[in-house]
């Protein structure tokens, strides 16, 4: 029985610390991706691309972060 405890103790620290890890991962990762995003805008406006098509792809980099639109 102390084993099995041990044992659940174990997975419950496993999994709080994981979520606990994801969570201060997702803040910085958010800001990292729509950063990526903001570059990927600003080569394509550098390149001469229409504006339309800069912010549709913009767009969609910044719905595949998966994150809040700032």
């Amino acid at each position: 029985m102390l084993k099995r405890a041990s044992k659940l103790l174990g997975i419950c620290a496993f999994c709080f610390g994981a979520a606990f890890s994801m969570s201060a991962f997702g803040a910085g990762g958010c800001q990292s991706c729509w950063d990526n995003c903001q570059v990927q805008f600003d080569q394509c406006m550098d390149s001469g691309s229409p504006a339309y098509v800069c912010q549709t792809n913009w767009r969609h980099c910044g719905l595949s972060c998966g994150c809040d639109i700032p």
